[in-house]
């Protein structure tokens, strides 16, 4: 037998054997799937951070370390692996640091620092509150931390009795707000390690940014007399130094959020919900852009009707790019600031969830589909070019559900969209269906990885939702 003909068998009998070898995913798989966020591209372009969390089902713990990845995607490295866990890894502006949270040594979370060219990391604060996020100045001297001043609870204390002094007195997760403390903005010296606090009072402060010449910090609080009852958040300007008094951008009464200066400072992008309500549970947000002196936004969604989020500047600032929600796809969008027209850069059967800008005008995306959960991927143009393999390990030794589109009509004639999940190994027809139902309604099912459905697939339901 030919060499040629020997090679081909050889390939479809490992083939074979994979398939052959492949099972459905059972219960305990939740423990095997790992989460990658939170993505940040060094100064010069060639390297990607980013975080890998996972979990340890006996000690019944999730921890996440830092990975990062070249731009080519030919070099990976694991950076850390303490069982603390890291968080928001951040590369100092002029590239000789890679910085990061943890709780490290006991510590309540505080930021780490790690040189770039190697070496353990150091720990660079020491501040009483706990650090929700932080981000570098540009000139890489100093950290603005958004920091929660909640009351000292050391576990040794005892207990005191709940005082309710708030309108929303209890919350997911959190329980009780008795004393669960405001979140305030601080800037933190490298030079000289201390922390100058920039707000205080009753309000929550989130989601600061510095601007391009560090001399000023946008950020998000609901300043109204009672935030409790209403979601009326906006934009504040304030100097980056101590007795700065904010300077609201925004007035709209419903929410704005997720401010970006343009490259040239001139300009703020962010999200901005389409009604004015002061609260609305579930409405759907579009882009502005307002000048940072202050005046009338300009709505450049105003003719996009579906959900729009994720507003990054490009590096010329004559575009916004953004993600958009359309009918079971989350694709990236560019926004043209003068013209006010929209372009698709990239879409299809899957979901976008992220999107941050790298060098050379190129962009970073965490992106899924139905069978694969999602990886980080390089956007150059309108192609994409994977560079993650982790969730590989996950999927390699399964056989997973099928996934297709599928619309039926109401009886009020609209067409309704949905999905339907085709359980492995087993015909189309004749199955078990269940109803999935979504309640909106103004988020979707996707064309995105999700492990409840395929888990209930895999036991022989297709599912419709």
């Amino acid at each position: 037998m030919k060499p040629v003909a020997v090679l081909l068998l050889l390939c479809l009998a490992t083939s074979v054997f994979s398939q052959v070898n492949k099972r459905t995913l059972s219960p305990g798989d939740i423990y095997r799937m790992q989460t990658l966020s939170d993505a940040n591209v060094s100064p010069d372009g060639k390297w990607i951070a980013y975080t890998v969390s996972s979990v340890d089902s006996a000690k019944d713990k999730r921890n996440a370390d830092i990975w990062m990845v070249s731009w080519d995607g030919k070099e990976t490295v694991q950076l850390t692996n303490s069982a603390d866990g890291e968080s928001s890894p951040r590369w100092s502006p002029d590239g000789k640091y890679l910085s990061f949270v943890s709780s490290r040594q006991g510590t309540s979370s505080q930021v780490w620092l790690m040189d770039r060219r190697g070496g353990e990391g150091k720990k660079l604060t020491d501040v009483k509150g706990d650090i929700g996020n932080y981000s570098w100045s540009p000139d890489s001297k100093k950290l603005l931390l958004v920091m929660n001043d909640a009351k000292d609870t050391a576990k040794n204390k005892p207990p005191k009795p709940y005082i309710i002094n708030r309108y929303q007195f209890k919350q997911d997760v959190t329980g009780y707000r008795y004393d669960t403390g405001r979140n305030h903005l601080h800037i933190f010296d490298i030079a000289t390690k201390k922390t100058e606090q920039l707000t205080d009072g009753i309000y929550n402060e989130g989601d600061a940014k510095w601007s391009p010449d560090g001399l000023k910090i946008a950020f998000v609080s609901n300043r109204t007399e009672e935030p409790d009852r209403n979601r009326n958040s906006d934009i504040w300007i304030i100097d980056a130094k101590k007795g700065a008094t904010p300077k609201r951008l925004t007035s709209w009464s419903g929410s704005d959020n997720s401010p970006q200066w343009s490259p040239d400072g001139n300009w703020i992008a962010y999200t901005r919900t389409n009604s004015d309500v002061t609260f609305e549970m579930y409405d759907q947000s579009g882009v502005c852009i307002i000048n940072s002196n202050g005046g009338e936004p300009v709505v450049l969604s105003k003719n996009v009707d579906l959900p729009v989020s994720n507003p990054r500047w490009t590096a010329d600032g004559k575009s916004v790019a953004a993600l958009i929600a359309d009918d079971r796809q989350r694709y990236i969008v560019l926004f043209d600031v003068a013209g006010r027209s929209m372009k698709k850069i990239i879409g299809g059967d899957r979901s976008f969830s992220s999107i941050e800008q790298g060098a050379n005008g190129n962009w970073i995306t965490f992106m899924s589909d139905p069978q694969t959960p999602s990886e980080l991927y390089a956007l150059e143009g309108n192609n994409e070019r994977r560079l993650t393999i982790i969730q590989n390990k996950f999927t390699d030794s399964l056989q997973l559900a099928t996934v297709e589109n599928f619309s039926s009509k109401s009886k009020d004639g609209e067409t309704v969209s949905g999905l339907i999940y085709y359980p492995p190994n087993m015909p189309k027809q004749n199955l078990p269906l269940i109803l999935y139902i979504h309640g909106g309604p103004t988020s979707q099912d996707e064309l995105s990885f999700d492990l409840t459905r395929q888990m209930l697939a895999a036991h022989g339901m297709q599912w419709l939702l």
